[in-house]
């Protein structure tokens, strides 16, 4: 038997856990962040507006800090917005969907600064309120960003120079709305509802 063996027969005799150095356990949190993200939205892609897309990156931004969520957010982005199941995103409209998304990894990091971890509960408390208002600002935050784009587009191609209607129209057309509505929606329930459980998990998951 080796000495390598023994090493490891000793330490589950005596039940030390292996504890892997702190990049490497980043850069596991991280692609697994990436990996349910995309996971889930294939799995929903039937619902239009409604993923669990965005309460990830901010659970990201909440365990990490910002710039590895920030970075889980734009590598998601980078493989969904080329292999999306309804077309592609052209490199100008990806790029804002990877700079806006990074909107949740901040309101992630700043929800930290408001709540620690060792705070939040399963059950209704204020970490719920906290997590549902970052849903609040960081979802209208996301979707103004993307429709000013989307007017913008609309604008080059009708060939006009009127940006602020069409980027009003982009913004408050029916579809629009009903789409932000769905999006705001059940971001708020994911963030209240889910992101705790997200939290509890990975508090357990570090002890």
């Amino acid at each position: 038997m080796t000495a390598t063996t023994n090493d490891a027969l000793s330490s589950q005799a005596t039940g030390r856990r292996i504890v892997l150095p702190r990049w490497l356990a980043q850069a596991a949190a991280m692609a697994g962040f990436l990996a349910a993200i995309l996971a889930s939205n294939y799995a929903l892609q039937g619902f239009l507006n409604v993923k669990l897309f965005d309460m990830l990156v901010f659970l990201a931004g909440y365990t990490l800090g910002f710039r590895r969520g920030a970075i889980v957010a734009a590598a998601a982005w980078v493989v969904y917005g080329t292999f999306n199941p309804f077309g592609p995103s052209g490199m100008p409209l990806l790029a804002i969907e990877m700079a806006s998304e990074g909107a949740y990894a901040l309101a992630g990091a700043l929800a930290r600064r408001l709540v620690q971890s060792d705070r939040v509960r399963l059950l209704p408390s204020r970490a719920g309120l906290v997590f549902a208002a970052a849903a609040v600002v960081s979802t209208l935050a996301y979707d103004a960003a993307t429709n000013i784009y989307t007017g913008v587009a609309w604008a080059a191609l009708a060939g006009s120079a009127d940006y602020s209607r069409w980027i009003g129209v982009a913004l408050f057309n029916p579809g629009a709305l009903w789409f932000a509505a769905a999006h705001l929606s059940s971001n708020v329930v994911f963030f209240a509802a889910l992101a705790p459980i997200g939290v509890v998990a990975a508090r357990r998951l570090r002890k």
